[in-house]
């Protein structure tokens, strides 16, 4: 039986133990936890990037606004190779009023007034902690304040299928960042468990069921998912009445056996997906400098032994 903290306390629940602010605007936060834990949590704003902005970033949609990248563990056991919360240990997973918490302090000590997005994309999967990222979405869905919800995941079952029934106000990032089972299970041990064609089976029923796209987001590595038959396999794997493409470009995790890929590769991916029929967009890195980005969240020292084994998974591939 899992025991929720009170929503009231004489303490809070998180409270701001380190804070960073990133040349593009962004705010880092490291939260306390009553128990000792650290999360981590990114404030930003998405806007006109104006000029001298990454030229191949192409938002799908001109979304605006304050958001908020809640965590919802405290560290990770998905063991992603390319995440740097994947290099710490999983200690406990996020209540959702610890959840609901990092959106409310954000707000109240950055002073916003307007109404904030809130994305699952933090420190955690939110799939293997989903009876408390329920709780917290329907506080977030009664919040004044929050004005959108999505949730980012690798993809579990059945618990997608869960959320998909649970759930109607959220949207869905999959992260897919391979188009073959052997390279997404040496990305993503969660593969193996859950195959591309299992999750994206799911993800096309959520699109069904809530009559909106589900955005599949790829994260392009260097000599590892970022060529022409890549791209090709992604245009038949992807059904566009259902799916569009969130390209992203990987944030640097000291140790992890990854290079970012030049500009000219995310055009020529991103340009061939849409002359396939694929809506795609280039989600440009927000943070980098900080240590904020996705994939880069780590409150802990990260561990050698995981160092070596992301390595190792992808040795035969780089």
């Amino acid at each position: 039986m899992s025991v929720h903290l009170p929503q009231h306390t004489d303490a809070p629940l998180v409270t701001p133990a380190r804070t960073a602010k990133s040349s593009d605007g962004s705010s880092k936060t490291v939260w306390q936890l009553a128990d000792g834990n650290q999360v981590e949590s990114l404030s930003f704003t998405l806007g006109d990037p104006g000029p001298g902005a990454d030229a191949i970033a192409t938002p799908v949609q001109n979304s605006r606004g304050h958001v908020v990248c809640v965590s919802s563990q405290a560290g990770c056991n998905v063991a992603c190779t390319f995440c740097a919360t994947g290099l710490q240990p999983m200690r406990r997973n996020l209540t959702a009023e610890e959840i609901v918490a990092q959106v409310r302090q954000t707000r109240l000590i950055e002073e916003r007034d307007e109404p904030t997005r809130v994305i699952f994309a933090g420190m955690g999967e939110p799939l293997l902690n989903l009876d408390e990222v329920l709780r917290a979405v329907a506080m977030l869905e009664a919040d004044s304040g929050v004005s959108h919800i999505s949730l980012s995941t690798m993809g579990v079952l059945p618990a997608l299928d869960r959320l998909t029934d649970e759930t109607s106000s959220v949207d869905l990032f999959l992260s897919l960042h391979a188009t073959t089972d052997e390279v997404r299970t040496r990305l993503i041990p969660l593969n193996k468990a859950n195959p591309i064609a299992k999750i994206l089976e799911a993800g096309e029923r959520f699109a069904r069921t809530h009559g909106r796209l589900v955005d599949v987001s790829y994260l392009l590595f260097n000599g590892v998912n970022d060529t022409d038959a890549d791209a090709d396999r992604l245009i038949g794997l992807l059904d566009p009445q259902y799916f569009r493409v969130q390209l992203l470009l990987w944030n640097d995790v000291p140790g992890l056996p990854f290079t970012r890929v030049e500009d000219g590769v995310i055009r020529q991916f991103r340009d061939r997906l849409i002359a396939g029929g694929l809506s795609t967009y280039v989600m440009p890195s927000k943070a980098r400098d900080i240590e904020g980005g996705c994939g880069q969240m780590l409150t802990e020292a990260a561990k050698e032994h995981r160092i070596k084994r992301s390595n190792m998974s992808m040795l035969p591939l780089i």
